[in-house]
């Protein structure tokens, strides 16, 4: 699983960095300033970064701080939600062998002591324990939920931004069309379709930097809560196979009275019980 994880961490951050060479490419490219117009005269042609800073208006503070909000958000998910705080091999076999050397109250300090979701999470169900299988398991569900819903609204905010970021474009589009219309209004006419178009073209720079931080914001939200889904269904079953040498022995068809419930009830095996 963690060389699973290792491997989509380094594909993610190939894909920004990719997007990132994409974006920065274009922005750094000058074009070449002067060409040859039909009477031989030198026209200055604005290069495609000039049209951006032009374009940056009053929306662009606000997309630049989405857009450093997902950066934040997306390296936040990666470096606090890992295998390793979540569901640890090396722990989870730890405490089947002590459970299964029956020495329990190790197990339950262990697990209380530890910070991932598979010990906070068994801990949980084993002070349980004195109510019964079912309360423990009930406990364990609840418990486990309340991880997985948590970490779905941190990583839900990626989405939101990613739904928001190209409205805000698309409203600085508008605005800035509105005002090119409204210059073009002013001069009775004497503002021509070069002017008209280069106006255009500076209102729709903020569609484009919507659009960047959108399919960002969007494309990490989908790998954020796949690792969040298979991550807390990891530790959750990791839990509940632990939590299956505690399940009560079966009844037997005769002789009275069954088994009491609890690990207990299993001393005369030679191990203790797996579903």
């Amino acid at each position: 699983m963690n060389s699973t994880a290792r491997r989509r961490t380094i594909i993610l951050l190939t894909v920004l960095a990719a997007s990132i060479i994409t974006v920065a490419v274009p922005l750094s490219a000058q074009d070449d300033p002067i060409l040859s117009s039909p009477t031989d005269e030198p026209v200055k042609v604005t290069s495609f970064l000039d049209v951006v800073i032009q374009g940056y208006g009053w929306i662009g503070p606000i997309i630049t701080v989405l857009s450093i909000i997902v950066v934040g958000l997306i390296i936040e998910h990666f470096w606090t939600i890992r295998w390793a705080k979540m569901v640890n091999e090396s722990e989870t076999r730890a405490t089947r062998e002590l459970i299964e050397l029956r020495k329990f109250k190790e197990c339950v300090e262990r697990v209380a002591g530890s910070r991932t979701m598979f010990g906070d999470v068994l801990t949980i169900g084993l002070r349980h324990g004195r109510h019964g299988f079912d309360a423990m398991q009930e406990a364990v569900e609840e418990r486990a939920g309340a991880w997985r819903s948590r970490l779905f609204r941190r990583v839900e905010y990626l989405n939101i931004i990613g739904n928001i970021a190209p409205l805000l474009g698309l409203l600085g589009t508008v605005a800035g069309m509105i005002e090119a219309f409204k210059k073009m209004q002013e001069t009775q006419g004497a503002y021509g379709p070069e002017e008209l178009a280069g106006g255009i073209s500076i209102a729709l720079v903020s569609t484009l930097m919507g659009l960047i931080v959108a399919i960002l914001a969007l494309g990490c939200f989908g790998v954020c809560r796949n690792r969040v889904d298979s991550m807390t269904v990891a530790a959750h079953a990791s839990v509940i196979d632990v939590l299956e040498y505690f399940r009560p022995a079966p009844t037997p068809a005769m002789g009275g009275m069954g088994a009491p419930g609890g690990a207990d009830a299993r001393e005369s095996s030679a191990a203790p019980h797996r579903a």
